[in-house]
């Protein structure tokens, strides 16, 4: 048997192309998932394709269940925590909840991994901890004093809990600070199942083959066309960038690690648009949305060399990759996957 492997919101987008790509590779996975935001489907469709003696999951939440006893039972070598409320929108608008689900979650989750002595943990942060860019491309010395929403200042506090139980020999960790995620999984099999979906390109997709409306909810930004500049990461590229950071901590005895994750370029949003367009052949009406987003930075663009040097990660997939993904899982699965 493979490493076993613990993804929290394993149902999520992230978490169930990660976990795909994990068994695939000769892990084995266990998902503890509240299945508020995330789906029980694919992990049907993973556990159909691997087995059941290689991917398994519960349904519980990290704030209020009873994680030891779950942690040993499933006896995972690492940890790799996906599960966050993740609506930068959102966040603004009900930041509390944000604090508990995401705070009070990875304090929980580390607590019971220490006590069931779990020591690796993978963690999925983002590039929203750094707020505006003070300089581009962002490296991971960028100064964090101040995430632009609610959501990065969650993910930033996260950073801190797990920084300090590590600086106490308690934790390893690798934080992954990652960029705009797009795509599908290669087969086009497993997506984002999010209705509608808060990212730019499954929108744009969506709207071009007539599920949803597409409406932009920008707000102006000093760029070229006035539209925010995105480094725009395909989904298989990060789930592998995971999996490196898995080996780090597993088999290089790695120490504790911060690593950005994109594509190190840029694009507006105006010119994805523009692409989508192109790529499908389709001259899908845009609206306009009823309110515009808040704490939009101008241009957030990734140094990814640390990744490239120490993981030996760098991304494969192209935007047309992405679209071409995204296009096959909307058409399989116009509604994503069902509840």
């Amino acid at each position: 048997m493979g490493k076993k492997i613990l993804v929290t919101g394993g149902g999520g987008y992230i978490g169930s192309i990660t976990s795909d790509l994990l068994l695939k590779n000769g892990f084995d996975v266990a998902v503890l998932d509240n299945f508020s935001r995330g789906y029980e489907t694919p992990l049907v469709f993973l556990k159909d394709k691997y087995g059941s003696e290689r991917l398994s999951w519960k349904n519980l939440d990290l704030t209020t269940d009873n994680l030891e006893k779950f942690f040993e039972e499933v006896k995972p070598d690492a940890i790799l925590h996906c599960a966050a409320l993740c609506n930068v929108g959102e966040s603004w608008e009900n930041p509390a909840l944000y604090f508990r689900n995401n705070i009070f979650g990875v304090q929980r989750l580390a607590d019971a991994a220490i006590k069931t002595n779990i020591k690796n943990i993978v963690f999925s942060s983002t590039c929203a901890v750094y707020g505006d860019a003070q300089y581009l491309p962002i490296d991971e010395k960028h100064p964090l004093a101040n995430p632009s929403s609610p959501y990065g200042a969650t993910k930033k506090m996260c950073e801190e809990i797990l920084n300090w139980y590590a600086k106490v020999d308690l934790l390893n960790y690798v934080f992954l600070r990652y960029f705009n995620v797009t795509g599908a999984s290669d087969d086009g099999e497993v997506g984002d199942s999010k209705n509608p979906s808060f990212h730019l390109i499954q929108n744009a997709i969506r709207g071009a083959l007539g599920i949803d409306k597409f409406e932009l909810n920008f707000a102006a930004v000093d760029t070229p066309d006035g539209s925010p500049i995105r480094d725009y990461l395909n989904v298989v590229d990060l789930a592998n960038a995971h999996m490196r950071s898995l080996n780090y901590l597993l088999e290089d005895q790695g120490k504790n690690e911060v690593f950005n994750l994109g594509t190190g370029a840029g694009n507006s949003v105006l010119e994805i648009i523009k692409l989508v367009k192109e790529r499908t052949g389709i001259d899908f009406q845009i609206g306009e949305a009823a309110s515009r987003r808040k704490g939009e930075a101008d241009k957030m663009i990734a140094d990814i060399s640390k990744a490239k040097k120490i993981l030996g990660w760098e991304p494969k997939h192209s935007l047309d990759d992405s679209i071409q993904t995204l296009v096959k899982w909307y058409k399989l699965h116009p509604k994503g996957w069902n509840k």
